[in-house]
C-alpha cells in the first residue's frame, strides 16, 4: 500500500466587505486554478499571495495584459505562467488586511513605508531599505492577519516524526474548537478549527501528498467551499473522547525569485525595462491560543538593465502536514505552509 506523508494546511478564510459581494463561482476541473508558485524551505512547502498582489499590481497599473519576457529559460517561464494566472487576488482577502501600491522612484518607495506602517502598526517586518532612480519601477504587497481560537488548547509536548516538540492538545473545554470535516482514519483527516472571528478559517490536513497542495485543496474545496454565512463552520464537532494535538510552528522565511532576476520585458508599455529585484518575506506562528501570517512581496524594475462500536479518533499533528489560510467566503487561499520537518518547531525538554 502506498504511504502518503501527512500534511497540514491551514486555511483563513476572508469575508467580502459588504460593498463588493460577489457570488461564488462553482469549481470544476475545467475552471479550476491550482497555479500555486510555493517553495521549499528544508522539507517545508511555503507559498504566501503577496506576490500575486504585487505582480498583479504591475499589470494593472503598467502593462494592462499579462507581462511576457525576453527569455527561453524553464524555470522563469513556469513561475510566469503562475503570476499571469493567479491563484489569488485582492477579492480572496478583506480590504482591511492588505497594503497594495506601484509606482516610479524613490518617492514611491518612502510612500510605502510611510502607509504600510501607518495601516499596520504592528507590522514587524522592516522598512524597505530600497535607493530608486526616478524611472525604477516598484510594486509592493504587504497582507497581515492574526486568528484566535475560540477557546485556547493546553500547551503540551508531542512527538513529531519521532521527535518530540513543543505543542497544544484539546481538553475538556477546548474539544470544541475542532471539526472533523472529513476523517478515513488516523493517519488521514481534514479538520478546522472554530475561532473568535469566524470571517476567517484555519484548516489542518494530514494523510495527503507533501510535494505539493494540489489534492489537499482540492478536497477542501469540496468539502469546505466558500460560504457567505458569517457564523458557518464546516463538519462536525469532534467526540469528547476523541484526542487533537498540534505542534507549535514558526516561520521566518525568506525568497528570492532568481529564476526571474535580469529578465527584459517584452511588453511595449515597459520596452527598456528588465527585473532587478524579485523576493518576499513570510513569518508564521502558530500556537495555543491561534495563528499569525505576514507575507511582504517586492518587485523592482529598471531600465534595460465508521465502526458500531465508537472508537475515538487520534487528531495528533505527529507527522508531516498542511497548513493553509483563506478567507470564509473564497475559494482561494493567501498563505499555505506544508510542515516536513522540525525545522519549524522548537525542542522539548
Amino acid at each position: 500500500m502506498r504511504k502518503y506523508q501527512t500534511v497540514i494546511i491551514l486555511i483563513t478564510a476572508l469575508l467580502f466587505s459588504a460593498c463588493c459581494h460577489q457570488k461564488t463561482k462553482a469549481i470544476n476541473a475545467e475552471n479550476e486554478n491550482l497555479n500555486y508558485a510555493g517553495s521549499k524551505f528544508h522539507n517545508n512547502y511555503i507559498w504566501g499571495g503577496a506576490m500575486n498582489l504585487a505582480w498583479n499590481e504591475l499589470i494593472e497599473s503598467f502593462t494592462g495584459e499579462p507581462i511576457t519576457l525576453y527569455t527561453e529559460d524553464e524555470s522563469a517561464l513556469k513561475t510566469l505562467h503562475c503570476l499571469n494566472n493567479p491563484v489569488f487576488t485582492k477579492n480572496d482577502i478583506d480590504e482591511a488586511s492588505y497594503y497594495v501600491k506601484s509606482g516610479y522612484g524613490q518617492k514611491t518607495v518612502d510612500l510605502i513605508n510611510q502607509e504600510c506602517r501607518a495601516k499596520f502598526p504592528d507590522k514587524t517586518i522592516a522598512d524597505l531599505q530600497l535607493k530608486l532612480a526616478d524611472k525604477d519601477i516598484i510594486s509592493y504587497a504587504y497582507f497581515l492577519k492574526q486568528i484566535e481560537y475560540e477557546i485556547a488548547f493546553k500547551k503540551q509536548a508531542i512527538n513529531f516524526s519521532d521527535k518530540k516538540v513543543q505543542g497544544f492538545t484539546s481538553d475538556s473545554e477546548s474539544y470544541s474548537n475542532v471539526y472533523i470535516v472529513d476523517y478515513e482514519n488516523d493517519d488521514k483527516f481534514l479538520l478546522a478549527l472554530k475561532l473568535k472571528d469566524n470571517q476567517d478559517q484555519i484548516f489542518l490536513a494530514k494523510g495527503y501528498p507533501m510535494d505539493k497542495p494540489d489534492e489537499v485543496l482540492k478536497m477542501l474545496k469540496t468539502k469546505a467551499p466558500a460560504n457567505e454565512k458569517a457564523d458557518f463552520i464546516p463538519g462536525t464537532v469532534m467526540n469528547r473522547k476523541d484526542l487533537f494535538q498540534a505542534p507549535v510552528l514558526h516561520l521566518d522565511y525568506e525568497r528570492s525569485y532568481n529564476e526571474m532576476l535580469d529578465k527584459k520585458i517584452k511588453n511595449q508599455k515597459l520596452a527598456g525595462y528588465q527585473i532587478a529585484l524579485m523576493q518576499e518575506i513570510i513569518k508564521f506562528d502558530m500556537d495555543e491560543k491561534g495563528a499569525r501570517v505576514e507575507n511582504e512581496a517586492i518587485i523592482g524594475m529598471i531600465t534595460s538593465t465508521n465502526p458500531n462500536a465508537y472508537k475515538p479518533k487520534h487528531l495528533i499533528l505527529d507527522e508531516p502536514y498542511w497548513v493553509i489560510m483563506k478567507r470564509a467566503n473564497s475559494n482561494n487561499p493567501y498563505f499555505i505552509l506544508g510542515v516536513g520537518d522540525t525545522k519549524l518547531m522548537q525542542t522539548s525538554d
